[in-house]
Order: C-alpha cells, then sequence, then structure tokens
C-alpha cells in the first residue's frame, strides 16, 4: 500500500485512548450538584451553548439558545418530523397539510396551548409563516416562493405559491411556530407586509429586521412537552421541566430534560463519567476507545447522507478539466484509511460513487444499474495509466504536466474541523508518495463558505451529497451547483455545466437538475436522477473520500431503560429529524425503573 499509514498514523490520529483520573475530575464540580427535584426522572444531554451571547428570541435560529441543538423540538416543536426511509411526515404540532391547486393548507392540532397557557392557533401560525417569508433568503426552497398568506379558521393558514414544485412546502411543515404575544408587533406587521408584496431587501424590511435582529425576550415561550426552569439555568446547565400544557407535555416519560455545557471533548468525558445519556457532538477517535470500558455505552447510529471529499477548482487548476485526471487523482486515495483516521468508527466507505449517500443510491437505482458504474478504490497502476494517457510523464519519482511543468496542487481543509484537517493532510502524503507535489494548510473556519464561493483555492476538502435536503436532487445540487456560480465575483469550483456523457451524450446539468426538483411525475423525476448519477460517476466533478457515519455516544441503565433501534425513523437524519428526540417526544423512550 502506497501511504501505510494503517498503525503509525492511525495511533498518532486517535492520540492517547483513556481520560485520566485527573481529566475526569474536572467537571465533576459542575456536575454532581445539579439541583433540582431529586426525585425527578431525567434524560440529560450536552450542547456547547452561552447564556450570555445566544438570544432567546428563537425565530432567529442563528445565535438563538439550543436551537442549534437537537433539544429544539422538545420546547419548540416542529410541525412534523420527516421520516427520511419512508418519505412521510411524523405530525406533531400539525394535524396535516394538503395542497389546493397552488394553494398550501396547513392544519393545527386542536387545544394545543403555549407555555404560558394561551391557546396556540392559526393567529400563531401565520405570523410565524410570515415573519420567516421576510428572513429567508431569495435562493431557499419553500418560504421565498410564498406569494401570499390567509387565515382560514382558527386552526388553518393558507398559503398561495406560483409554481410550486413536489415537496416545496417541507421547510414550513418543519418551521417552529413561536408565541403570538412574544411577537405581536413583528408577526401582525409581517403578515401585513407579505401581502403588500414586501419581501427581503426591500426597505419596509430593512426597517423591520433592524428591530427584529436586536429583539431579546425575556423568556421562551415553548409549545413542545418541556420548558425553561430560569431557576435553573446556569454556565454549566439547562434544565428543561415538564410543560403540562405543551404538545405531549403529559405524555413524555421523563419529568425533566438536563442539557450540560460542553463541547466536543467536554462532551466526551461527560459520557466517560455517566453525566450524559446521549450526545450529538463528535467524539474523536480517541474518546471513541474510551467509551467501550463505560459500563451501558452504546452507540445509536444515524445514517449519513453527506461525505467528505475533494471539491476542485477547475479554473485555478486547468489540468483539472481532463476527466482523466481527476480519475487518476481518485484512485490515487485510500477512502477507507481516510475515513477510519480522520473519522474513527464515524465513517462509511464510498461504494458506488453517484453523488448520492450509498443508502440513496440503492434506492433509485437497481443493482444492475449501479453494477456499471466506476468504483475507485485505490489503483495506483489505474492512476498511473490515466495520467499517462493524459500525457503526463515521470521524471525523478514527479510527475510533470504536458507542457513540461511540475504538477502541483495546494488542498485546503478548514482549521478547527478535526475530520477536514486529517483528510486535507492525509489527501497531502498520498499524493506526494505519488510523485504529485502537494502541500496541505487549513482556512480560518469562520468563513470557509466564502473562501469556496469565491474560488480562492486549488483543491478544497469539501462535503459532497446532502444531509439537508431528503429529495435526492439536493445532492446533486450540492454537487454540480453550489459554490458554482461562475460569475467573476463568485466563480467557486468553475465547472461547466453543460457536458459531454460517454453514454448520455449532451447533457445540461442545471437544467436536469431542475428536472429531478420539479418534474410532475415521479417516473420524470427518476430519469432526471438516473441521468445525473450517472454523468456523476462518469465525470467526477468532485472525488468523494468517504461518507458520514453519525455515531452519538449514548449510556444505557443510568436514567434511560434503551434506546430504540431498528426504528421506522432510525434512518432519519441526525441535525433535521432526530429519531431519538422523537422518540423522548412520542413518550416511547423510558426511564430506569426506581
Amino acid at each position: 500500500m502506497l501511504n501505510d499509514l494503517s498503525r503509525r498514523r492511525l495511533l498518532k490520529a486517535v492520540g492517547f485512548s483513556t481520560v485520566g483520573v485527573a481529566g475526569a475530575g474536572l467537571l465533576s464540580a459542575c456536575s454532581a450538584d445539579g439541583g433540582g427535584n431529586s426525585d425527578a426522572t431525567q434524560f440529560t444531554g450536552v450542547f456547547d451553548y452561552d447564556l450570555d451571547s445566544m438570544t432567546r428570541n428563537v425565530h432567529r435560529e442563528d445565535g438563538a439558545l439550543l436551537l442549534n441543538s437537537v433539544y429544539k423540538d422538545l420546547f419548540l416543536c416542529p410541525g412534523g418530523v420527516y421520516n427520511w426511509a419512508d418519505h412521510e411526515w411524523d405530525y406533531l404540532l400539525l394535524e396535516g397539510h394538503e395542497w389546493d391547486g397552488d394553494d398550501l393548507v396547513m392544519t393545527l392540532r386542536s387545544g394545543l396551548k403555549w407555555s404560558d397557557g394561551t391557546d396556540l392557533n392559526a393567529d400563531d401560525m401565520i405570523r410565524s409563516y410570515a415573519m420567516r417569508v421576510l428572513e429567508a433568503p431569495p435562493w431557499g426552497f419553500g418560504f421565498p416562493q410564498v406569494q401570499d398568506l390567509e387565515k382560514l379558521d382558527d386552526l388553518s393558514v393558507r398559503l398561495g405559491f406560483e409554481n410550486p414544485f413536489p415537496n416545496i412546502e417541507r421547510s414550513i411543515v418543519k418551521h417552529r411556530i413561536v408565541s403570538k404575544v412574544t411577537y405581536a408587533d413583528f408577526g401582525e406587521r409581517a403578515v401585513e407586509m407579505v401581502n403588500d408584496g414586501v419581501r427581503q431587501g426591500d426597505d419596509e424590511h430593512a426597517e423591520w429586521n433592524s428591530g427584529f435582529i436586536e429583539f431579546n425576550p425575556d423568556e421562551i415561550v415553548c409549545s413542545g412537552p418541556y420548558m425553561f426552569d430560569e431557576a435553573q439555568m446556569s454556565d454549566a446547565r439547562i434544565t428543561l421541566v415538564r410543560n403540562e400544557n405543551g404538545y405531549q407535555g403529559t405524555e413524555v416519560r421523563f419529568d425533566e430534560v438536563v442539557v450540560h455545557k460542553g463541547d466536543n471533548r467536554q462532551s466526551a468525558l461527560l459520557v466517560q463519567q455517566g453525566e450524559v445519556d446521549y450526545s450529538s457532538l463528535a467524539p474523536s477517535a480517541a474518546d471513541q476507545q474510551a467509551f467501550q470500558s463505560v459500563e451501558g455505552f452504546r452507540w445509536v447510529e444515524h445514517a449519513g447522507y453527506d461525505g467528505c471529499g475533494i471539491m476542485f477548482n477547475h479554473k485555478a487548476k486547468p489540468e483539472v478539466q481532463d476527466v482523466r485526471v481527476r480519475k487518476a487523482l481518485a484512485y490515487v486515495l485510500d477512502g477507507d484509511q481516510i475515513g477510519q483516521v480522520a473519522r474513527g468508527e464515524g465513517y462509511s466507505r464510498v461504494t458506488h460513487y453517484a453523488g448520492l449517500a450509498d443508502i440513496q443510491a440503492e434506492e433509485i437505482l437497481t443493482s444492475e444499474e449501479l453494477a456499471d458504474f466506476e468504483t475507485f478504490d485505490q489503483d495506483l497502476d489505474k492512476a498511473t495509466e490515466l495520467l499517462e494517457d493524459a500525457g503526463w510523464t515521470k521524471e525523478g519519482g514527479r510527475w510533470l504536466l504536458p507542457d513540461g511543468e511540475e504538477a502541483s496542487f495546494e488542498v485546503i481543509g478548514v482549521a478547527g474541523w478535526g475530520d477536514f484537517e486529517l483528510t486535507a493532510s492525509q489527501v497531502e502524503e498520498a499524493w506526494n508518495a505519488f510523485g504529485i507535489k502537494t502541500e496541505a494548510r487549513n482556512v480560518p473556519e469562520d468563513n470557509p463558505w466564502g473562501i469556496w464561493g469565491a474560488g480562492d483555492f486549488e483543491v478544497a476538502v469539501r462535503h459532497w451529497g446532502n444531509p439537508e435536503q431528503p429529495d435526492y436532487w439536493g445532492a446533486f445540487q450540492m454537487n454540480f451547483l453550489t459554490e458554482n456560480a461562475r460569475t467573476e465575483d463568485s466563480p467557486g469550483q468553475g465547472f461547466e455545466l453543460q457536458v459531454e456523457s460517454p453514454s448520455q451524450g449532451d447533457v445540461d446539468i442545471e437544467e436536469m437538475v431542475d428536472t429531478a426538483q420539479r418534474a410532475e411525475t415521479e417516473e420524470e423525476q427518476k430519469e432526471a436522477l438516473k441521468t445525473l448519477a450517472i454523468v456523476f460517476n462518469e465525470l467526477l466533478p468532485r472525488i468523494p473520500i468517504w461518507t458520514y457515519k453519525y455515531l452519538a455516544p449514548a449510556v444505557e441503565g443510568i436514567r434511560v431503560k434503551e434506546f430504540p433501534t431498528d426504528t421506522p425513523t432510525s434512518q432519519n437524519e441526525q441535525y433535521q429529524d432526530n429519531h431519538v428526540i422523537l422518540a423522548l417526544i412520542k413518550g416511547e423512550l423510558e426511564p430506569v425503573e426506581g
């Protein structure tokens, strides 16, 4: 094997596999004395929050308290949780939704109340929807396409669309409705503005938004089975207590949910101490090993719908415009080895190289169709053959371009993103060992998206697939269109979208993604998706290296009896439609019997 990291590099990457007594003791002071009712049944988690800097304006989401955590569904329920395997909805606050031509009708469950005792009804819903229409960026899907809003009755709201497409309503069904009392002035004005045609960027919106972004209410009024206990909120932990007024408030099995403060490393220590029942934060390979000694430990696996790979800048490095070069660079890499070093157990190998996660590729393509796909397992002879066929030569152990210049690449990771840093360094080592001069560096983590979009890179470690969008077309939007505006200011990856496929002929990628998204029949969508998958495999615009496998550490037998396995929702994406949190809401997660 060219890049033999298997023992030396892997041991270095996982580091010290246990936590010393002194290290574990660092957290004892903040975790031992939890306060609250000692007889209360508790479910405990962890998230890196900041009480001082995070706003209580939960409609902003970005920067709002716990709104970037999986625990958000517990105090602000969405309308529904999507089942990624069955492509159906598990409704929570909503009774249901239906289309009437180009109008979407959303209907709430009856009898819902807020934690302050007021009724949760269509007034809350229409005002929340209107505020989101004003906040939604025009490039998004769902709220940006809403033309007008109308309250039909106490439980129903109509949203008018122009030219809707299948599943455009997903963000609306998942939207977290907020209290009409808390957002009274903003919500009422937002409805008027939306129906008058005001949208993001207009002068009226700018005036409204200047007050909205500064708005920070004193409390969060909750719709879910739990609410904040102000007396049990500190820099060390937040306690959510049962909200009997809320949805499922009397059915959930735990009296309290405690969220400890902790980053990735601190969360791992809390798991090892038995202080945390479930964590969605990413553990290192070393922590993954240390978990094995924790009594009651088990992994809760969440399916991955994206992965980590290589994105090329086709303008900065014209040599990668030759598909033979892209494929050769892929054949140099050992995805299994890179994934193991970067993620420990939290990765899966790429099998089909279809631009989709394998779990999705196998849903839209038959096994016979997938058998024709080229795989890119490490094959140095194949890499050599492809480069020579592309006119490259090798002298003195170094590869030269067809014009005689030495081939070279700079690969950027992201500082603080451990799996990206490790992936970049391993690509550097592999390509160097093969004779291609490569240097890895990490860009600041505050805005890698700006760097990618501006095309300020030669080769970038970047995602492929799409964890945000359950519909298959979302993966191809990510792979081909994201960071590929091809404008002077935002060239991105600079990959041309009018392509010639060996098997499909001339293909307009942008048009094909649009067809996969908007086609009226499932047959048309599926054919477009198959074409996109074949084109991705043939042209390899990005190199998928490994797939995320989200392993959440969990501990059974201390507070939680057991975690659900192989449920209808166990294929859900971890951060959007978490099946553990859904089981908690539904009362399917049980406490240990006292």
